[in-house]
């Protein structure tokens, strides 16, 4: 049964138990209980129907219990607990449907982040091919903004490379010839030709979703347990309901230990915390090997975190702008002016500080020259702006001071200026 059907069912259930809640409180007493007896067989008949094929497949599941402590309530006429009973059974049911469903979206939108085309170079031409079709050894071709079908060893080119979907670190990592890359991971800025080690099923990524499609079909050993307790538990119940029976002469008794002895709560708690838990993680980006590490997980009560110190989002920010020998605002703004042009994270970091300060930034760049793992330099309001390293502001015409060269914000990324074409002016500083 589809989680929409379920919805649907104890929603009409439920609304059966208002309406008897309405008669009651109305005191009108002919319509309560026709309204109770409907939401008992409205919730309960899908139950009756997974007991029957669980009787057929000789198990006893909860149920076939909590069916018979439905059909014993309506008997005896205790309307209330068996509308209840079926009630609360078919809605958690639609729960863990619900969340199960959750989990496997959170997986969908894990497989979509799998690239599905792959630009290969082959006889000496590009060529478009499905990225199951790429085979080792075949020179794999990404521009910026394009995600990496394979895992492999950069060959040409650099790169900043988004691997959150690998690593969870939100900061693109600056790989080179030589680094390794992995499939799913996304090119933020730069130009790389891989050659393909791993491919398709073989890749990091594949086995990742693999390992999280493997984990929701693996139950826990709390789940076992339960399917063990419940092979056990409800012949037991029958049994001994048959035995208050037998020594009370009370089938009213009888049938009300039934209701009391029912697990439903329990049984369904386990599943539906477990399959909650995973399809949790995923929505955030925590992928677990299973439902077993997570059970493992809540007996943890010490957690050791390899940080330098601190734990950070891992995304950068400006949390200082240090200005030396000039204005704060105007070096942030003719800092912002020539990131712009830039494709670095840091870059972006910059402007964001800058917008967020409203700062007026002026027009577009000149001359912009990206120096790989160096900086940027280029031309902003008629001056030479330099940013980066002091090899960066030294080629660009700038030079730092005595007191900017002492001070925190000559490293690590200084901002030079000078007016061009003539020689350069004061320049200033900052960390950032």
């Amino acid at each position: 049964m589809t989680g929409r059907r379920k919805f649907w069912i104890a929603a009409a259930s439920g609304a059966l138990l208002l309406v008897a809640l309405g008669f009651h409180l109305g005191s009108v007493a002919p319509g309560r209980d026709p309204a109770l007896i409907v939401a008992a067989v409205v919730a309960g008949v899908p139950t009756a129907m997974r007991a029957f094929q669980a009787l057929r497949a000789k198990a006893f599941s909860i149920d076939l219990l909590v069916t018979i402590a439905v059909v014993g309530a309506l008997i005896i006429g205790e309307y209330v607990e068996a509308a209840v009973v079926a009630f609360l059974f078919i809605f958690g049911a639609w729960l863990e449907a619900r969340t199960l469903e959750k989990t496997r979206r959170s997986l969908r939108d894990l497989v979509d982040l799998a690239p599905q085309v792959a630009q290969v170079r082959r006889d000496g031409e590009t060529v478009t091919v499905a990225a199951e079709d790429v085979i080792p050894g075949d020179r794999v071709l990404v521009h910026s903004g394009g995600t990496i079908a394979v895992d492999g060893t950069i060959e040409f080119g650099r790169a900043h490379v988004n691997q959150a979907t690998i690593t969870g670190e939100p900061l693109p990592v600056s790989l080179t010839v030589g680094d390794p890359v992995f499939s799913g991971t996304i090119v933020d800025s730069g130009y790389l030709e891989i050659v393909a080690d791993r491919v398709g099923e073989e890749t990091t990524f594949s086995r990742i979703i693999e390992l999280v499609e493997e984990a929701q079909e693996t139950k826990t050993r709390a789940q076992r347990f339960l399917d063990r307790f419940a092979g056990i538990y409800t012949p037991a119940i029958v049994v001994l309901a048959v035995i208050v029976f037998i020594v009370t002469r009370d089938i009213e008794f009888a049938l009300t230990f039934l209701v009391i002895a029912c697990p439903g709560a329990l049984v369904i708690s386990t599943p539906v915390s477990m399959v909650a838990g995973l399809g949790n993680g995923a929505r955030h980006g925590v992928l677990m090997k299973g439902g077993d590490a997570l059970e493992r997980l809540s007996k943890v009560d010490t957690i050791v975190f390899d940080k330098t110190g601190t734990l950070t989002q891992g995304v950068p920010r400006v949390t200082e702008v240090l200005a030396v020998g000039g204005d704060e605002e105007r070096m942030l703004r003719l800092a912002a002016g020539l990131e712009v042009a830039s494709e670095h994270p840091l870059g972006r970091t910059i402007v964001d500080e800058a917008e967020s300060r409203r700062l007026v930034l002026p027009g577009t760049p000149r001359d912009v020259d990206v120096i790989k793992g160096g900086g940027i330099r280029g031309i902003v309001d008629g001056r030479l702006i330099a940013i980066g390293s002091r090899r960066v502001l030294s080629t660009g015409g700038a030079h730092l001071s005595p007191d900017a060269a002492n001070s925190p914000a000559s490293s690590p990324s200084p901002i030079g200026s000078a007016p061009t074409p003539a020689p350069p002016s004061p320049n200033f500083g900052t960390a950032v």
